[in-house]
């Protein structure tokens, strides 16, 4: 069974678990918040409002964990291995997990970390930063981006403008809209850029080794800057 709470003094969600998949949906007709699982062995539920926010805490199971909330809410969810996923149009979201994976569909803002697991994004509206020791980063659509990462993929499919990205020996992949400048910074990891025909970047790429590409016109609309070690570099318009 799950319970419910009035939207009266809540400004958002504060979650954390230690195990056990975390659901949040966000429904854009609901008018208050829905908790179901989250029973600890004393069979208490840990909910409470604080600051503005309602706060869920699990217990020492690994019982999973499902939130209804409005769409829009914010939210701030951490768990230590379970994984995290959001379905719906969240506001601006905080996640953390340690070796979990972290799944958004759709959000205002998302700042996402992880240690071992994966980072799948599929739109924000503004900026997505994301950062992950092993796992990979995959961000579909986003207006800004900010992603880091020691040996997992970095892979931005559609980003409309500032690029951000830090990688030691995993690839890095991204195609942008143009709308803002690039930069990049790999040990050995690969690095394939993709602007659009109507924009002309002016190319910067400093390596010790690996090759260099440039298969498009250059200008001045947007700056690209890369560091490298031994990675190689490619920048060009899309395929076909």
């Amino acid at each position: 069974m799950g319970r419910t709470f009035e939207l009266r003094d809540v400004g958002g969600l504060e979650i954390a678990t230690r195990s056990g998949r975390v659901l949040i949906i966000a429904e854009p007709d609901r008018a208050n918040i829905e908790v179901d699982g989250l029973l600890d062995r004393s069979k208490k539920r840990r909910v409470w409002r604080e600051g503005g926010r309602l706060h869920i805490r699990s217990g020492r199971g690994s019982n999973a964990l499902t939130v209804r909330c409005p769409a829009g809410t914010d939210l701030t969810a951490a768990s230590h291995s379970g994984r995290v996923e959001l379905r719906g149009d969240l506001g601006d979201v905080r996640l953390f997990t340690h070796s979990g994976q972290i799944q958004v569909e759709r959000a205002r803002s998302v700042e996402a970390r992880s240690t071992s697991g994966r980072i799948s994004i599929e739109q924000v509206h503004g900026r997505a930063a994301a950062s992950v020791v092993s796992g990979a980063v995959d961000i579909r659509q986003a207006h800004s981006a900010r992603v880091g990462s020691v040996s997992g993929s970095l892979n931005l499919h559609e980003i409309q403008g500032k690029v951000d990205a830090m990688s030691v020996n995993g690839s890095v992949k991204i195609n942008t809209a143009g709308a803002g400048d690039i930069r990049v910074g790999t040990v050995s990891g690969n690095v394939n850029i993709r602007v659009p025909r109507q924009r002309r970047p002016s190319v910067r790429a400093r390596r010790k080794s690996g090759s260099l590409k440039v298969n498009c016109e250059t200008g001045d609309d947007l700056a690209i800057n890369v560091a490298t070690v031994s990675g190689s570099v490619s920048v060009g318009n899309p395929r076909g």
